[in-house]
């Protein structure tokens, strides 16, 4: 189309916009279906867009002068090209219905961005989160335990409440208790968990990636997450503009501080157990 029509048509719009009574604003939804044809047509979506965007609350009234203007434009037939005129009619219309989507895109895709991104992180982080903090709140309560026994035993040896051999006998008792909980705790451990980890490991290692792996397991175990991401990669090839959104192997650093929780509760298990064993000695040395 020709760039003077073109600003003609625009600049017609924005008038129209301008000067639009609420009454005429309010009579487009029963006007705008008359102009299901043509080029217009093919481009019915974006129109419904439009009046959607004008009606909803989270749109300033400065945008919302705007798509009145280019829906006026679309209904009234005083055009810079009258609609009457065949094939080309309709030109001029589409130009600035056109306009007019990609500039409420820009105000309305990074909230759209926003949402997707907020429901991306409620489903995926609790999903995982939950199963994260089961394991890890299952092995601090089992470390707990077990430490407590131990820490139990080793004063009896230490303090002889009852004797040095009856608490000889009785320290062992915890001990021999300890060993049976962690063994039994392991195994429970094992068999609730092993096929997690083994399907962790093969898909960071099938990735040769540690975030790369981690994601893939995620979409493949959650097929909820899955899901999403697909909706998210497609929304991506057909908006741009969402292409800030995060992808599976950005989430990952989400739970890092779980590991690194682990992490510390592993070495703080071998310290503390270091010393207690150190000072059990000690003092049975004395």
């Amino acid at each position: 189309m020709d760039k003077s029509i073109k600003k003609k048509a625009l600049e017609k719009a924005d008038s129209l916009g301008n000067c639009a009574t609420e009454k005429e604003v309010a009579e487009l939804d029963e006007k705008l279906p008359a102009m299901k044809k043509g080029v217009i047509a093919k481009v019915w979506d974006k129109v419904l867009y439009l009046w959607e965007k004008i009606k909803s609350p989270d749109i300033p009234a400065s945008l919302k002068i705007v798509i009145a203007g280019a829906l006026l434009y679309l209904v009234l037939p005083l055009d810079v090209l009258p609609d009457a005129i065949p094939g080309i009619g309709l030109l001029d219309d589409l130009t600035v219905i056109l306009t007019v989507v990609r500039e409420v895109s820009k105000y309305a895709l990074p909230k759209l961005e926003k949402k997707l991104e907020k429901k991306f992180y409620e489903v995926s982080y609790q999903k995982i989160d939950e199963k994260l903090s089961q394991i890890f709140s299952s092995m601090l309560c089992s470390t707990l335990i077990t430490f407590l026994i131990n820490a139990a035993g080793c004063c009896m040896l230490i303090f002889k409440p009852f004797g040095a051999v009856p608490s000889r006998y009785t320290a062992i008792g915890f001990f021999s208790v300890a060993f049976i909980y962690s063994a039994v705790r392991i195994i429970i451990y094992f068999k609730k968990y092993v096929r997690i980890i083994k399907k962790i490991l093969a898909s960071i290692y099938r990735k040769k990636n540690f975030a790369q792996g981690i994601a893939d397991f995620v979409c493949t175990e959650y097929k909820t997450i899955e899901y999403i991401f697909t909706g998210i990669r497609i929304a991506k090839n057909i908006i741009p503009e969402l292409s800030d959104i995060p992808d599976a192997p950005e989430i990952v650093n989400v739970f890092k501080d779980h590991y690194k929780r682990r992490l510390i509760l592993a070495v703080l298990v071998i310290v503390v157990y270091s010393v207690l064993i150190a000072l059990t000695k000690f003092l049975l040395l004395l």
